[in-house]
């Protein structure tokens, strides 16, 4: 990765994550190798002032990240090792990025610890290559809110000149939220957790859940597929669904008012949000009470997720002379594939129609008579395909 001039570090660093690695840390530095070597004792380490990272709350618009420089000394000094402190305010992942700016004789070791004698380790530790002015990004989970160290150190052995070495480091939020309209960015690590999203719908109607993970493509971070499960206020399972770019990154879901958890197991950065819109159902529950719909007007139904199978929406149009029956319906539902079915019924038992069903999937359809139909009232049927289907939907009488 080239380096440049400070403020074109920070400006890049603020540059959306889809274009640029989430530390994109092109760090002010000049090339510079310092001669003259010695052998690695047991030594002490100068620890430096404290950094608190901002945490990450917008993958699209980083905050300024927190900064230091340290120099690591040579063998002249009884502490060549340098340790900087990490404060860190949410339990989540730390990502700390350092290149060296001058010098570097030898090999230099970056670790992580949770105590401030750097004998707990708190992440896998990386080396800065003799001689290499190369960016070192790496991360490491934080399990609690607390003070972290990074140790910097000859790996091998102790070179005579020092090396001045710049970090930047940014914090992720590896919490459970609650989510809204608001892209909320989380990040936990190879920690194995399932986090369990809150989800409050305040009126019975449409919900849609949108996300994607980031995962790391050479210099950048790019959008790739979430897999999030949908739960009820016991966390029960309702639903599994992979955002992908096959369905825009969201899922689409018919919800009554009430309580619900979106849970998600990831290693990867990855944000959520959640977008509400109340819906009326003016189906009839039975064919009995089948809700009209006259010619050139429409009604609004709704098939909710935790409803069983054998629940329909009834609907019934009236054809006042022989001709064609024709009905659009447009629909928002969940998954990619067809979940729901409609049925035409003709209220004369003795008059048959052919290719009477029909599947309707996420983006509705038109339903068309081939030929002419006898004059009389015609039920519509809306039902499930699957236990898991659900969606809002519209349907029109057209003229």
């Amino acid at each position: 990765m080239p380096f440049g001039q400070n403020e074109e570090m920070e400006s890049k660093m603020k540059k959306s994550l889809k274009k640029v690695l989430s530390m994109v840390l092109t760090l002010a530095m000049t090339a510079g190798v310092v001669s003259g070597a010695g052998n690695v004792t047991n030594v002490k380490a100068e620890t430096v002032s404290m950094v608190t990272p901002p945490v990450v709350a917008n993958y699209e618009s980083l905050p300024a990240p927190a900064q230091a420089t340290v120099t690591l000394q040579g063998k002249s000094t009884a502490n060549p090792n340098v340790v900087v402190p990490i404060r860190v305010e949410k339990p989540g992942v730390v990502e700390v990025a350092a290149a060296v700016t001058s010098g570097a004789a030898a090999s230099i070791e970056m670790g992580f610890f949770s105590d401030q004698n750097c004998t707990a380790s708190a992440g896998v530790s990386t080396t800065m290559a003799a001689g290499s002015t190369q960016i070192v990004d790496k991360t490491f989970v934080a399990e609690t809110a607390a003070t972290y160290y990074v140790r910097f150190k000859w790996s091998g052995t102790v070179p005579a000149g020092a090396a001045t070495i710049k970090l930047v480091t940014y914090a992720y939020s590896g919490q459970e939220v609650t989510l809204n309209n608001t892209f909320k960015p989380v990040f936990t690590g190879n920690t194995g957790k399932t986090l369990y999203h809150k989800l409050v719908v305040k009126k019975k109607g449409l919900v849609v859940i949108c996300g994607n993970e980031y995962r790391e493509s050479g210099t950048s971070l790019q959008a790739s597929g979430l897999s999030v499960k949908l739960c009820d206020a016991k966390k029960k399972p309702l639903h599994n669904a992979y955002l992908s770019n096959l369905n825009t990154y969201t899922e689409k879901y018919a919800l009554k008012k009430g309580t619900y958890y979106v849970a998600v197991s990831s290693s990867q950065r990855y944000q959520l949000k959640a977008e509400t819109k109340a819906w009326k159902d003016k189906s009839g529950k039975s064919k009995k009470k089948a809700k009209a719909i006259k010619k050139g007007k429409s009604a609004d139904g709704m098939v909710l997720i935790n409803e069983g199978m054998k629940k329909n929406d009834w609907y019934k149009v009236k054809l006042t002379k022989r001709s064609k029956l024709c009905i659009n319906i447009s629909a928002a539902c969940t998954g990619v594939v067809s979940n729901l079915k409609v049925k035409i019924i003709p209220a004369n038992r003795h008059y048959t129609l052919i290719n009477s069903t029909s599947l309707i999937g996420n983006k509705g359809k038109k339903l068309a008579s081939r030929s002419t139909l006898a004059k009389g009232t015609y039920y519509i049927k809306v039902s499930k395909v699957t236990k898991s289907a659900s969606g809002v939907y519209r349907i029109k009488f057209v003229k």
